[in-house]
């Protein structure tokens, strides 16, 4: 037998990497199909960042009706009906479903209008294109977006940081499939722990920088 696999798929925050939260599946099941049990924990005002290989014009209109603003990478074939092309490069495309992907039984996703960044890493050939649910191109400008895309990768960090430098083993112990899930919670755990002991510790430092001859203690908000 081999050792137990596992999908996970999670949402952290790019400053403290702290995971919000995260769906344990099985190694061949999608990560598209098991995100979809995330999407409860997206709020109001929330700018979730995703690869490409996260995209549903569904998901996509579940997470705006909840609030959330969205900055996903998709594919060079996509949103290519452009309704109006902005200042700053970025152009109004509205995407619509494909008509060959609906499954029996279900109701197509209505059109979606969203509006497109489009740029290229120096060195590389590669377009890489973004949709997002920010419209005002002078409030939220592409360049701004596109170097703010770039902090999705810390994800990956996240999960190095797990999978790497806090597990003191390269597999887990666990022989049982709930074994598995409850030992990958664990870590998890430990990991959301350590961010928020990180950030706290942060602030206290912040605040006695900002007031150095106060004798008085410093006061933190208990808000998360």
């Amino acid at each position: 037998m081999g050792y137990p696999m596992a999908r996970v798929v999670a949402v952290a925050e790019c400053c403290s990497h702290a995971v919000l939260d995260a769906v344990i599946g099985g190694w061949k099941d999608s990560e598209r199909i098991v995100s979809d049990e995330l999407e409860r924990h997206v709020g109001a005002g929330t700018l979730l960042l995703a690869d490409r290989g996260f995209w549903g014009l569904a998901r996509w209109h579940r997470l705006r009706e909840q609030g959330a603003h969205l900055l996903w990478r998709t594919e060079r074939r996509m949103a290519r009906r452009v309704e109006d092309v902005l200042a700053d490069g970025s152009y109004l495309a509205r995407i619509q479903a494909n008509k060959h992907s609906k499954a029996a039984g279900t109701v197509k996703a209505p059109p979606a209008l969203v509006r497109v960044v489009e740029y290229r890493i120096d060195g590389q050939a590669e377009v890489i294109r973004l949709i997002t649910s920010l419209m005002d191109h002078e409030k939220y400008p592409a360049a701004e977006l596109a170097e703010l895309y770039a902090r999705r990768w810390e994800i990956e960090l996240v999960f190095d940081e797990i999978k790497t430098h806090q597990r003191d083993r390269p597999v887990l112990r666990s022989q049982t499939p709930d074994g598995v899930r409850q030992e990958i919670f664990a870590h998890l755990i430990v990991h959301h722990a350590t961010r928020d002991l990180l950030v706290e510790a942060s602030r206290i430092a912040q605040c006695r920088r900002s007031e150095p001859r106060s004798p008085a203690p410093c006061t933190l908000s208990a808000a998360r």
